[in-house]
């Protein structure tokens, strides 16, 4: 097992699995680590199996949709989605630009959708390469998404939509956001959970993983 310690002035240790399959426990000084491991050694096993499972699909192609396309690299970038086909060029800039043009346009249909239906008016809509979350709304009603979103299954990205457009009402995750979300999206609660699960994948596809590299 690939453990890693942190130790930090925290009240209660927590345990954490990366999608590269690095176990990290964050605990206090003194703390009997091993003593924890071998309590959750059933969770953390099962946890790494899946884990596996998840690298072994990420490696299957470019995700689009959900779908895994055939990668073909090219001199320039493009989507085919009648042959899943995905042409990376070997400017990094030029495949990001691809791909947020292909999301703005199913983010502002879903937006022009439920928008006027929420009772809400977004101001300006980014669509940025964010590290580590798929929206956010600013105090000022603009929307940020992450380009990750195209690689999403689409119900996850309506979710997604719903969550932030829901910010315009509530900027907290109050109960009343809750019941505003459930309200146009009921299936919330396991579209989270699919979410942290396609994070994973895009954290180990080899795509995206060259996408976030620099230079």
């Amino acid at each position: 097992m690939n453990l890693r310690v942190r130790r930090r002035p925290v009240k209660y240790a927590r345990i954490e699995v990366k999608p590269t399959g690095e176990v990290v426990i964050t605990a206090p000084e003194g703390f009997d680590v091993d003593a924890m491991v071998e309590r959750h050694r059933g969770w953390l096993e099962a946890k790494l199996e899946e884990m596996e499972g998840l690298r072994e699909l990420a490696e299957s192609g470019f995700p689009i949709n959900g779908e895994f396309y055939q990668v073909i690299q090219g001199r320039k970038a493009k989507v085919h989605e009648r042959f899943k086909t995905v042409f990376l060029s070997p400017s990094r800039g030029e495949v990001l630009s691809c791909l947020k043009r292909l999301l703005r346009k199913e983010l502002l249909s879903l937006v022009d959708k439920y928008a006027p239906e929420m009772g809400v008016e977004p101001g300006t809509i980014y669509i940025r390469h964010q590290k580590s979350r798929w929206g956010s709304c600013s105090p000022r009603g603009n929307l940020n998404f992450n380009v990750r979103l195209v690689s999403i299954p689409p119900d996850l990205r309506e979710y997604v939509v719903v969550h932030e457009l829901a910010h315009l009402k509530h900027m907290n995750h109050s109960k009343a956001f809750w019941e505003l979300v459930g309200r146009f999206y009921p299936d919330y609660r396991r579209a989270r959970k699919e979410l942290k699960k396609w994070w994973s994948i895009l954290e180990l596809n080899p795509y995206w993983r060259w996408l976030r590299e620099r230079g």
